[in-house]
């Protein structure tokens, strides 16, 4: 059998997972019930695109990449005057009865458009430059919705794309120092300088951060609330209902677990693992794509399950296609629907 059907096979399940994870999910918030439906919905959707992209010349797409790198800046640059306010962050355009989550689809653009840049006969430096430029744009105008764990996988990308080029050594010492000498700064303004801090980054960042000191001093109502729930579960079948915010998207996994039990979630894993390795082995996938892909597949899928078991700060990145949300859940879906076409080799965006 062909690795395009495991693939597609494996989604399923994982599919059905999630479906049942949201429609147990009603039990913790009444606003939860309706959650499951709008999944499956958006399931069904990307499973059409991905039965669509078959019947079409996907290097069209690709050569016209830049025009859908424009249109996900503009409707960047929207959410910060029409955007919708949800917990904080102004991440959502509302059309109709629909929210979207431009920041999500914009992943799609960033990746094709890298792409485009690395096939190009250009210098390494040009190359590095030119990237970075494209993915520091969209990376800004989403820090300031705020939206940190997108702006992660924006960085994430860009530097799948800096190994995948291979430069010399010294490059990356160069840049490891620029790195820790930036990072240092940045962690000496917020503890010894707090008020320099929220003058030049604000307020919100600085809450941001607080997150991570409460993480070192295993302190955080949610974390202590999921970690709760995950040592009442069992190893089958649902243990313990003790509440935490957000179990139905940054911690649906804790919340999969307390509901199926210990034993049936690793196997999800398993099944999520053996997912994003079959992606991997797709030979006739453009590696540029595949390899994007899988970098923030297995990125968010690792610290996500670290996040829900409080070994890492709670910075808001969520398990694909396990928590709820349709933008998330359509991006992924469109970006597997370009791992299974064939892509020439000199095709530019």
């Amino acid at each position: 059998m062909k690795k395009k059907y495991f693939t597609l096979i494996y989604l399923i399940i994982i599919m059905i997972y999630s479906i049942y994870n949201l429609y147990n999910a009603k039990i913790m918030l009444l606003s939860y019930s309706n959650y499951y439906i709008k999944e499956l919905i958006w399931f069904i959707l990307g499973f059409i695109i991905i039965f669509l992209s078959t019947k079409i010349n996907i290097d069209i797409i690709l050569k016209n990449s830049k025009y859908l790198y424009i249109l996900g800046i503009i409707m960047l640059i929207c959410v910060h005057f029409f955007g919708i306010n949800i917990n904080g962050s102004t991440s959502w355009i509302k059309i109709g009865k629909i929210s979207i989550q431009p920041s999500e689809f914009m992943k799609i653009p960033l990746i094709l458009s890298l792409r485009t840049i690395s096939l190009k006969n250009y210098s390494n430096i040009k190359t590095f430059i030119i990237c970075f430029i494209l993915t520091l744009i969209p990376s800004i105008l989403v820090f300031l919705e705020p939206d940190t764990g997108a702006v992660l996988i924006y960085i994430l990308i860009f530097l799948a794309f800096t190994f995948m080029k291979k430069y010399n050594k010294w490059f990356y010492i160069i840049s490891i120092v620029i790195i820790i000498t930036l990072a240092s700064s940045f962690l000496y303004l917020y503890f010894q300088k707090r008020e320099l801090f929220i003058s030049l980054f604000g307020s919100s960042l600085f809450y941001r951060m607080d997150r991570i000191t409460n993480f070192i001093n295993k302190d955080g109502y949610q974390r202590n609330q999921a970690i709760s729930s995950l040592k009442s579960s069992k190893l089958f079948g649902r243990g313990t209902l003790i509440y935490f915010p957000e179990s139905a998207t940054d911690f649906a996994f804790t919340f999969l677990v307390s509901q199926i039990g210990i034993v049936p979630s690793i196997i999800y894993l398993i099944i999520y693992a053996l997912f994003i390795l079959n992606i991997k082995g797709n030979k006739q996938s453009d590696k540029y794509i595949k390899i994007s892909l899988i970098t923030i597949l297995t990125f968010q899928l690792i610290i996500n399950v670290l996040m829900n078991l409080g070994l890492f700060p709670i910075i808001g990145i969520t398990l694909p296609f396990l928590s709820y949300g349709g933008s998330s859940l359509l991006s992924y879906m469109i970006l597997i629907s370009l791992t299974l076409k064939k892509v020439s080799d000199d095709t530019y965006l």
